[in-house]
């Protein structure tokens, strides 16, 4: 009788609230167009991202190493997203791009093994401005012995300006093998492409150890920046437009000994080249090149700048200006911009190395302390130096009319900085990108919640952040935490949506206080030790759809003393017969088996759970991960009156 009334109660109900419920339908659907986050943080003297100011806003170009593919994608001018697309890359090195007055230029490369003096070591493509293919300009070896390319853009940057009708390019390149050291020697490389014809050619080269190459051109003159480490130098040259005869100075003279065949370190960098109204401006990072022969990785680094007037373009008429002053052990940077705003008026831009802090609007990017100030024609400090929660990048800075802009990526964020050029304020605008269709976001209860379709695609591999100076490389200093570092420790729970089908390998690893993992429907592979180390995850619900999981996926560094065999402290609440359940049995790992409905885990559906469903979709009481699951008999991640409906039927026909 007691049983028959109850029932009653629960079907009024349920007739009364849940008639909206009927005919609520589910869907996932595409997510809306957000950015591609590909990594260029990790900086390198070669750049792997631009972005130019165009008619609708702004264009990101990026060379994507991961996939292998260039990407480009458009904005409008508050940074939305508005379309993108994929350009596939017609050789397998990786050189440039440029923007040019009239068109685009992509620079690729391939190796030279074979050390055939006919082959196409280079090719530089032009694009009209809506990217269609113009034609490409092949670059082989001439009669001069130093064009011989075994590897293109060796240890060098690629950059390039156009002068006349003409496109130079500045990089590096190793020569062909030499027996007596071990392998090809390295030197510079200057290419000339007739913009119309796409003839080119290699103009200028050498195989003495040219490392970091920057151009820029004014009044029928090229002024090409270099480090000669083997001149044990930071090296500039003039070169003449019409007739590519040339001369070469030194700004800053490196110590130590420079007789070896093998490159010695330079402690120092060489970052840029800009040109004021009157002068040639250089910019770097060096110790105190006296104290060369007493350097140990705690030597401190600092900017300098070189002015040398163009009207006395000498060594003797050169000076040499420090923009800071660090003293303490171990200082360095991880990037440093020099920014033309105009012809008396520049920024310079650096991030210290390793340097970081709290992290701001969930935006791991901000975790990082940026430096900027601004200089006049003539290298003097004419601002203060301002700060910022942000991060560099191998994105060179444009200039928008009082803005100058760049972005920055890792592998979960995207973010686009704007700073007045007159009072140095910035701005930013940040997506969290969790894949090519998906995001992320984390709320104060330390919820991480991932939406979207598709793949996530984070790296969460630690990585190399070296920074610009070659002490610290020496040393061996550079590993930092992977992408989740400013995030991790205030995750403890994670919630997937629906339309998410994958998550990779080592993604969440680590995550010292999470708690709950919510899996959707539609997750299909959990990568290998996607859960390493995470302590405190005691249990989670894996469902029926999820059909791969990869070895050590919940692995908390505990192993069986007599096997040896790792224990994945866990214990996994599956259906019977279900993948999860064979991993589980395979992998030391606990689990059990759970029925719709079963609520207390008696192997019987009754009264009482009918009671704590009840009680919960009229009060909203608190369930644990497995009673979520088991009470979602829709499996849309929530328990509602459709599911109150759904367990009824289950108690009347059982």
């Amino acid at each position: 009788m007691k049983d028959k009334i109850f029932l009653s109660i629960l079907i009024i109900f349920i007739l009364l609230m849940g008639t909206l419920l009927i005919f609520t339908t589910k869907s996932y659907g595409a997510s809306d167009l957000i950015p591609t986050a590909s990594d260029n943080i990790q900086i390198s003297v070669k750049s792997k991202s631009s972005l130019v100011a165009v008619d609708s806003g702004y264009m990101r170009v990026f060379y994507d190493s991961v996939n292998k593919y260039i990407g480009v994608e458009y904005y409008d001018d508050n940074f939305n997203i508005l379309s993108k697309r994929k350009i596939d890359m017609e050789l397998s090195v990786w050189g440039g791009f440029y923007a040019g007055k009239d068109a685009y230029y992509i620079v690729v490369g391939q190796t030279n093994k074979d050390e055939d003096d006919t082959a196409e070591v280079i090719r530089v493509i032009k694009y009209d401005k809506n990217w269609n293919r113009l034609g490409a300009s092949k670059i082989t070896r001439n009669e001069d012995p130093y064009t011989e390319v075994r590897f293109p853009f060796d240890y060098g940057s690629v950059e390039m300006t156009e002068v006349n009708g003409n496109l130079y390019i500045v990089t590096g390149h190793q020569g062909y093998y030499d027996s007596s050291v071990g392998q090809g020697h390295q030197g510079f490389l200057m290419i000339k492409v007739d913009e119309n014809t796409l003839e080119g050619e290699i103009v200028d080269a050498d195989l003495w150890h040219s490392f970091s190459q920057y151009i820029d051109y004014k009044d029928s003159n090229l002024y090409v920046l270099e480090q000669s480490e083997g001149s044990g130098i930071t090296k500039l040259s003039k070169y003449d437009e019409s007739t590519l005869k040339n001369s070469s100075i030194t700004v800053l003279e490196y110590g130590g000994d420079r007789s070896s065949t093998w490159a010695s370190e330079c402690y120092a960098s060489v970052d840029g080249i800009v040109l004021s109204e009157n002068n040639i401006l250089t910019i770097g990072t060096s110790i105190d090149q006296t104290q060369y022969d007493n350097v140990t990785s705690d030597t401190a680094h600092n900017i300098y700048l070189t002015i040398t007037p163009m009207n006395n373009f000498s060594t003797d008429a050169t000076t040499v200006k420090w923009l800071t002053n660090y003293a303490d052990e171990g200082q360095c940077f991880t990037g440093l911009q020099i920014t033309k705003i105009n012809d008396n008026r520049f920024m310079v831009l650096w991030e210290e190395f390793e340097t970081s802090q709290e992290m701001i609007d969930n935006d791991t990017l901000s975790a990082n302390i940026l430096h900027y100030i601004f200089i006049d024609g003539e290298g003097n400090k004419i601002s203060q130096e301002y700060t910022a929660g942000a991060t560099i990048s191998d994105c060179q800075p444009i200039v928008n009319g009082s803005k100058i802009v760049y972005y920055a990526s890792s592998d979960n964020m995207v973010d686009f900085y704007t700073i007045d050029v007159n009072t140095g304020a910035l701005n930013k605008v940040i997506y969290r990108v969790a894949g090519e269709n998906a995001t992320w976001n984390l709320d104060d209860e330390g919820t991480l919640t991932i939406s979207g379709t598709g793949d996530i695609t984070i790296d969460a591999e630690p990585k190399y952040r070296y920074p610009i100076s070659s002490t610290q490389k020496v040393f061996g200093v550079g590993l930092s935490d992977n992408t989740w570092q400013n995030v991790r420790d205030l995750v403890k729970k994670i919630d997937i949506q629906e339309g998410i089908t994958s998550i990779p390998d080592k993604e969440f690893g680590q995550f010292n206080n999470l708690r709950e993992v919510n899996l959707p429907t539609t997750m299909k592979t959990i990568g290998n030790e996607a859960f390493t180390y995470c302590d405190r995850l005691s249990e989670i619900v894996i469902l029926d759809n999820i059909t791969s999981i990869g070895e050590d996926a919940f692995f908390a560094g505990y192993y069986n003393p007599s096997t040896g065999e790792n224990i994945n402290y866990i214990t996994i609440y599956t259906t019977e017969g279900s993948y999860a359940a064979q991993w589980a049995e395979q992998n030391n790992a606990s689990y059990v088996t759970i029925t719709k409905g079963d609520i207390n885990q008696d192997r019987k559906v009754t009264l009482y759970d009918a009671f704590v469903m009840l009680r919960y979709v009229i009060f909203e009481t608190t369930l644990t991960e497995a009673q979520q699951y088991i009470m979602d008999y829709n499996n849309d991640g929530e328990v509602g009156l459709y599911d109150a409906f759904q367990f009824l039927r289950q108690v009347i026909l059982s």
